[in-house]
């Protein structure tokens, strides 16, 4: 990925990320907090996507930051490639579970 791209997707995870949390904010100030209301909004199909795109939107911003930081600060090869893969290796079970628990049986 060139840096034009990585830098045009993190800032784009980042203003959805601020859209969707203000969103939240909102919708928590006005609607009840009790537990029925939250389950019942997280059945809505909708709601679930959302929270999907949060979610990658999170793990896409969090990869090209730190993989920036990693490709720059350290500089054995073996050790930036080892780093690189169990980053994401973690970032990728982080989005599965968070499938699992949107769309399947929590893990």
């Amino acid at each position: 990925m060139s840096g034009f791209y990585a830098w045009l997707l993190q800032r784009l995870s980042a203003v959805y990320m601020a859209v969707f949390i203000m969103a939240a904010v909102i919708w928590s100030l006005i609607s009840p907090l009790d537990y029925q209301s939250w389950q019942a909004a997280f059945y809505n199909f909708w709601v679930k996507l959302g929270v999907f795109l949060f979610g990658l939107s999170v793990l896409l911003h969090a990869w090209i930051g730190l993989r920036d930081v990693i490709l720059d600060y350290i500089h054995p090869l073996g050790l930036k490639v080892l780093i690189l893969s169990l980053l994401a290796l973690f970032l990728l079970a982080n989005g599965f579970w968070l499938l699992s628990i949107l769309w399947g049986k929590p893990l």
